[in-house]
């Protein structure tokens, strides 16, 4: 038996959705923080570059816009990892504990079929775009649906592990911290 007090089969798939969690969320930092970096450094070189020798980069502006899609869109995905949404429990904490598990499992159905929606209109527009060059870069349109398309199937993923959690009741993991030269 495993800590949960099921068989091998559930630990395993636990300990595999764990993994998941674990290490999606690590890339997320990991991306969105190059992401990051790569932003500030291609504006300070646009800054130094008009300072200094009166040069203005016509390509910063596209990759900034893609970065801070990456940024916002895998910044979103790692706050649905660390159950961080901005949610009002007080009047839910008053319920009886039957109805606040429904609530629950409600809050996450719409939750995943909102980003089930998302990631759906991700697709089709990154399909659309994909016949389309940025006019800088000539780079396809549709790298900066991408973010968002990788996001929402994040965001719907880990949130069909938490609704199976949920509905066996199993606790779910609160996040580890990460070792201190990833964050």
């Amino acid at each position: 038996m495993n800590e949960t007090g099921r068989g091998g089969t559930q630990g395993a798939l636990d300990a595999t959705l764990r993994v998941y969690l674990d290490l999606s969320r690590r890339i997320v930092i990991v991306v969105s923080c190059a992401m990051f970096a790569l932003m500030v450094a291609i504006n300070g070189l646009e800054i130094v570059g008009r300072a200094l020798f009166s040069v203005s980069f016509s390509w910063v502006q596209e990759v900034s816009i893609l970065g801070a899609m990456w940024i916002y869109f895998f910044a979103y995905a790692l706050i649905a990892k660390n159950e961080e949404y901005i949610r009002v429990d007080f009047a839910v904490k008053l319920m009886p504990q039957a109805w606040q598990h429904a609530v629950d499992i409600f809050a996450r159905l719409v939750t995943i079929f909102f980003h089930g929606m998302v990631a759906w209109f991700a697709v089709e527009t990154y399909r659309f775009l994909g016949m389309f060059t940025t006019s800088v870069l000539i780079w396809p349109e549709s790298l900066f649906v991408l973010p968002i398309m990788l996001g929402a199937f994040d965001i719907l993923i880990t949130e069909l592990i938490y609704l199976y959690w949920v509905l066996t009741r199993r606790p779910l993991p609160h996040p580890r911290p990460l070792p201190a030269a990833v964050e």
